[in-house]
Order: C-alpha cells, then sequence, then structure tokens
C-alpha cells in the first residue's frame, strides 16, 4: 500500500511541477504593463496593441495559430540575424496574414513596448501572445529570444529581447541563431 502510495504521489508532483512551470509567474505587488484590454483580439492570428496601433502576429515565425485552440503550435525557426532580415523581406513582407502585407521585425522599442514588468516566464501579455513560453525548457529556448531591428551603433551587435524574462541583450549578428516575431504598422 505505501508502494503505491508513493508511486501515486510521484505521478502527481511530475505532472503538477510540469503544469506549474508552464505557468507565468507574477509579482502581485508590482503594478502591471500589459493588461489584457490593450490587446484586441483579431481573430486571424493577430492582436493590435491599443496603445501603440501595431499588428503583432501571435506567434513566432515557424509556428503556426490555431484559432480552435487559440494556441501557436509547432516549433519556432532560429535565425541569423541576416538570415532573419532576408526571411523576413523575401517571404513575410509581402504575405498576406490577418489581413496584412507589410510585415517586418520590430525595432527594439517596439518589442519593449510588449514588456509586462510584473510577469516572466514570459514577460509579455498571456492572453495577446498564449504559446510563447510552454514549458521549462521553452524558458532557455534561444528561439524565445527574438531579433530586433536595432544594430548598437557602436558595435557590431544587435538588440534582442527575451521573451521569458522580458530583457534586452545585444548579440553579434552571427552569434546566435534566435526567432523573429513579426509586427505591421496596421496599414
Amino acid at each position: 500500500m505505501m508502494k503505491k502510495t508513493l508511486i501515486v504521489l510521484s505521478s502527481f508532483l511530475a505532472v503538477a511541477g510540469q503544469a506549474s512551470a508552464a505557468m507565468q509567474s507574477c509579482y502581485t505587488d508590482e503594478p502591471g504593463s500589459a493588461a489584457d484590454i490593450r490587446f484586441q483580439d483579431n481573430r486571424n492570428g493577430t492582436v493590435t496593441d491599443l496603445k501603440t496601433r501595431l499588428v503583432w502576429r501571435r506567434c513566432l515565425v515557424g509556428t503556426t495559430w490555431n484559432q480552435a485552440d487559440q494556441r501557436c503550435e509547432g516549433e519556432p525557426t532560429g535565425f541569423k540575424w541576416k538570415a532573419a532580415l532576408f526571411h523576413t523581406e523575401y517571404n513575410e513582407r509581402n504575405t498576406q496574414y490577418g489581413g496584412m502585407n507589410n510585415w517586418r521585425i520590430p525595432n527594439i522599442k517596439e518589442l519593449v513596448s510588449l514588456r509586462e514588468v510584473a510577469c516572466i516566464a514570459p514577460a509579455v501579455n498571456l492572453k495577446a501572445f498564449p504559446s510563447f513560453i510552454n514549458s521549462d525548457d521553452d524558458k532557455w529556448d534561444p528561439k524565445r529570444t527574438v531579433w530586433s531591428a536595432t544594430p548598437n551603433q557602436t558595435s557590431q551587435e544587435i538588440a534582442t529581447f527575451g521573451l521569458s524574462e522580458g530583457l534586452v541583450v545585444h548579440y553579434g549578428f552571427q552569434d546566435h541563431e534566435l526567432g523573429v516575431l513579426l509586427v505591421s504598422d496596421g496599414q
């Protein structure tokens, strides 16, 4: 009997640990910065940020939006910076998606505008972007850090935005294969 109880308890703790690992952690004493009402679900795999008027794809490049499940499916594609720029220009910019065809890599200020200062894993609004971090492994996946279109003026580094922790870090344009999140000016 004791052995069965331990097995059941161990299984329960393993499942509970996985479920809690996938949940966002937020400070209750810190006021939020990216409230649910700030984002309008366009019901086509995009959200409009009502504060900035930018339209964001809800999924990283390489994943696809499942409207029925309200989630992104698949694995994000990792790109070195120049490859990300090339891919966006030749495969995404003029692709009709969500009623728009002027998709681009956002600058670092636009990416930082998505940051939810009270939360981590992910550090963005979960209603608007529900599938960026789905497991503990995703928290450390380089593709969950996204390239910006903002190069550092004094070095060959590019500003990036960590979706898990909300940090801006500069990486060399050839150093890593990171993710890409696309934005449109809403026109």
